[in-house]
């Protein structure tokens, strides 16, 4: 590539950063609750103390974050994790777009379409590094190496697909069950290759049978129970999820977006010649059949395979390649019409076009539904008092919901419960709502050790920190 084409790369790789890391401008630490509870689990899986059951089906992200541990901080430094990871994600999505179109403009219009990709606590999103969005760029190598593979009748290709639907499903099953339908479909377009190399086919089996494995031994079934109440795992109704939220589509992707990939799909779906192109089928099958599985929940209020949120969170990801040949594709038609104007005119127009498309992609950014914005479980005064409590004797923290969840993560002390994922909520409400009776009355039936909270509570315990926040020892 040329030194003007690497500088662009750079300047959206930039623009990428800033604007995934931007939430922690003012803010050090992981923004969701989702992130919190991962760490617990990677420092849990370190000493032993591994949830296991659900929790496991993201064992192989588990042990990631655990290897990271050993090498950094891992909670000064997640702020910077989400994006790093999306750099590193869009630059594959350009390699894949750059290598399927053999055309740089479409692969860097791909890179800016994805840094605009928009975030929220329900659909998560690029802002948090989670399970969801570190599989990113592995869904785009599988996808792309598993139709190149076909396309080119290239095995190497198809295994090194193999290979990563194989680690993901160790890392978030979802990634690769989401893909099924169009996988399949893609397949059966390439029969007669299956037909003649059967054998070589078959260890795509692999892929459910390591989900089968998965799946029996974090519930401890056996072979047969296991496909039955896989089957019942595998269906999802309207309250998966924290969050019973409409999502709109506009949540996570631009108008302008959308509007140049309906453009980009029949670009894509005809030749020049106004035929069929079926070099590029997956990717139209791809957000085609997630369209339906969201279209099923919307009327059934029931979604197969994976939730709803993560539904559409893959159909965006199908977004931006397909906006981008829009955008190119209109570029070029937009060149024909003034093909009399100067050279340098026609590249003045097509550059102040393309900057107006862009400005609109990222306009509502941040743009975010209130019930769905980011929100912070600890402040700098939190932080400060669970340092302080990490030096103390161990023992079972009752703490309001937000601040339990990073307990663990700061002190190796196990809370009573937390926002989602461990314990009652209720119990916390409770103790915190009561009088002096029933708050040693909770303690003593929690066995609870210390107390932790933003208001002095005088109910007999020993006073051990006092700076705007308080630890009491029970």
């Amino acid at each position: 590539m040329k030194k003007v084409e690497w500088a662009l790369i750079v300047l959206a790789s930039l623009l990428t950063f800033v604007l995934v890391y931007s939430p922690h401008f003012s803010y050090p630490w992981p923004l969701h609750a989702d992130e919190w509870h991962h760490i617990t689990e990677a420092k849990k899986l370190g000493a032993g103390e591994y949830s296991w059951g659900s929790i496991g089906y993201r064992f192989g992200f588990h042990v990631i974050l655990l290897g990271l541990s050993k090498i950094i901080d891992l909670v000064s430094v997640y702020q910077f994790l989400p994006a790093i990871w999306a750099v590193i994600s869009g630059l594959t999505l350009f390699y894949v777009v750059n290598k399927k179109t053999k055309n740089f403009w479409i692969a860097f219009f791909a890179l800016f379409f994805f840094a605009s990709l928009k975030s929220n606590v329900n659909i998560l999103g690029l802002w948090f590094f989670t399970p969801l969005t570190f599989s990113i760029p592995f869904i785009f190598l599988y996808i792309y190496w598993f139709s190149e593979g076909f396309a080119l009748h290239n095995k190497k290709y198809l295994l090194f697909s193999l290979g990563i639907m194989l680690f993901l499903v160790f890392v978030y099953p979802l990634s690769v069950l989401f893909a099924l339908p169009f996988l399949l479909v893609y397949s059966l377009w390439h029969f007669s290759f299956i037909k003649k190399e059967w054998k070589f086919f078959s260890i795509f089996l692999l892929v459910p049978i390591a989900g089968l494995a998965l799946f029996a031994y974090m519930n401890n079934l056996s072979f047969f129970i296991t496909i039955g109440s896989l089957l019942d795992s595998l269906i999802f109704s309207k309250e998966w999820g924290v969050l019973v939220f409409d999502n709109s589509f506009l949540e996570i992707y631009s108008l302008i977006g959308y509007a140049l990939a309906g453009v980009g799909f029949f670009a894509l779906l005809l030749n020049k010649k106004g035929k069929f192109n079926s070099s590029y089928i997956i990717y139209l099958l791809w957000p085609l059949l997630v369209l339906v599985s969201i279209f099923i929940f919307y009327i059934f209020d029931v979604s197969f395979l994976v939730p709803y949120q993560r539904n559409l969170y893959y159909f965006v990801l199908s977004m931006p390649l397909l906006s981008a040949y829009g955008l190119t594709a209109l570029l070029s038609k937009l060149r024909s019409f003034v093909s009399d104007s100067g050279k340098y005119a026609i590249r003045i127009l097509l550059i102040l076009v393309a900057i107006i498309v862009l400005f609109f992609s990222f306009l509502f950014y941040y743009s975010i539904p209130g019930k769905v914005g980011v929100y912070h479980v600890i402040d700098e005064q939190d932080y400060r008092a669970l340092r302080y409590l990490s030096s103390l004797e161990k023992g079972r923290v009752m703490a309001t919901a937000e601040v339990s969840t990073a307990v663990y993560v700061l002190t190796g002390n196990r809370p009573v419960a937390s926002l989602y994922f461990y314990g009652d909520r209720n119990v916390l409400e409770q103790f915190f709502d009561g009088d002096c009776a029933l708050k040693n009355e909770i303690a003593r039936r929690e066995r609870v050790k210390y107390i932790f909270t933003s208001e002095k509570m005088e109910c007999g315990w020993k006073l051990l920190y006092d700076e705007q926040r308080y630890i009491y020892r029970v």
